[in-house]
């Protein structure tokens, strides 16, 4: 199986002309021509499950369609999207503001799927989808280190509890590096896709490895890599990966 993890930045673009003829005025751009090519991109990768973070469920930007169902139209797969802002914040009713969250878009049969909301942050949701084999969360964490901090420990107490395998993806803003992540990795809970912690930030010169995909006990990860392009702001991750329960099925067939 292919996953692909990207922030997108909702496909409003990057470079320098994001903040002209004002900082981040970039966000406000029409974003149908960008995100085709994010599509076509992606697309082309062939992926059985797209983590995307920053995405837009419909705003002006977009027309009013939502980036996730469009991107599930393109490759006949099926979406979820969860409005990154918990649902009784004033952020999560402000137009714009109430459009951008995370998706999940795969060509997996979806069991079920729920939204998790943490204590801290602007950024509080947490995603969680379950297929037959594994169980997905997608994040996107909070900028601020002391918010991150017990979000990282509430992610981790929130997936000990998954009864299945488990792939934990997203954008950590962990300025700090690898070691924020350190609750997820006691007691042999995930290992690091990104074990070479390869740089996603920023997409012109990376220098840091912001986002990542987990795995738990249960997922054989057979390779990782970082395509070097520059739809967004952020580089995406590519994980080729084997559910052990699907390998030992497979060889009993």
């Amino acid at each position: 199986m292919r996953l692909v993890l990207y922030n997108i930045r909702y496909g409003t673009g990057t470079g320098w002309d994001y903040h002209f003829p004002f900082p981040f005025s970039g966000c406000l751009r029409k974003t149908e021509g960008r995100f085709r090519r994010i599509s076509d991109f992606i697309s082309k990768l062939k992926p059985d499950l797209v983590g995307l973070v920053e995405a837009d469920s419909g705003s002006y930007r977009q027309n009013g369609e939502c980036q996730a169902e469009l991107m599930a139209a393109r490759l006949n797969a099926e979406s979820v999207f969860a409005c990154k802002y918990h649902h009784e914040s004033l952020v999560s009713r402000t137009p714009l503001l109430k459009s951008q969250g995370n998706a999940v878009v795969t060509r997996l049969p979806i069991l079920s799927s729920r939204e998790h909301y943490l204590s801290r942050g602007v950024k509080r949701t947490l995603l969680e989808v379950e297929f037959q084999d594994f169980t997905l969360f997608l994040a996107h964490l909070s900028l601020g280190y002391g918010a991150r901090k017990i979000q990282i420990g509430e992610v981790a107490d929130r997936c000990r509890q998954a009864k299945k395998p488990v792939i934990l993806a997203g954008d950590g803003n962990i300025y700090a590096g690898e070691k924020e992540l350190r609750p997820l990795f006691r007691k042999g809970l995930f290992r690091n896709a990104n074990d070479g912690n390869v740089p996603t930030y920023p997409s012109r010169l990376p220098a840091l490895a912001l986002d990542f995909v987990l795995y738990s006990e249960g997922i054989d990860m057979k390779k990782f890599r970082v395509p070097q392009v520059r739809y967004s702001d952020h580089l995406p991750l590519v994980c080729d990966f084997t559910p052990e329960g699907r390998g030992r099925e497979a060889l009993a067939s």
